[in-house]
């Protein structure tokens, strides 16, 4: 029973530890995806009279690079919210065990 304990308590640990850096990751995908729109950006105020497909591509980038830092705050909010629904149940299991 105890060495069952054990091993249920290292791996909600580890799952929280994996979540935790996960959505890590993710903050720094979007980081990365608004550099992509800053260049989007500049690319369109720069060229906006000089090179039509540079123009073009500028706001292709700032608008592919804002819909996908939209997708990725989702999936940012969603993987915050089932984090804490695991750190929930791993507090409901440690009040459970310890009384």
């Amino acid at each position: 029973m105890v060495h069952n304990l054990q091993a249920i308590n290292k791996g909600y640990k580890n799952e929280i530890i994996f979540q935790r850096q996960m959505i890590r990751n993710l903050q720094r995908w979007q980081s990365f995806l608004s550099m992509i729109v800053g260049v989007g950006i500049v690319l369109t105020y720069l060229f906006r009279q000089h090179h039509l497909w540079l123009f073009v591509a500028g706001i292709t980038c700032a608008t592919v690079g804002l819909l996908l830092i939209l997708a990725v705050g989702y999936a940012i909010y969603h993987g915050k919210k089932n984090l804490d629904k695991v750190i929930d149940q791993y507090a409901k299991i440690n009040q459970v065990v310890s009384k």
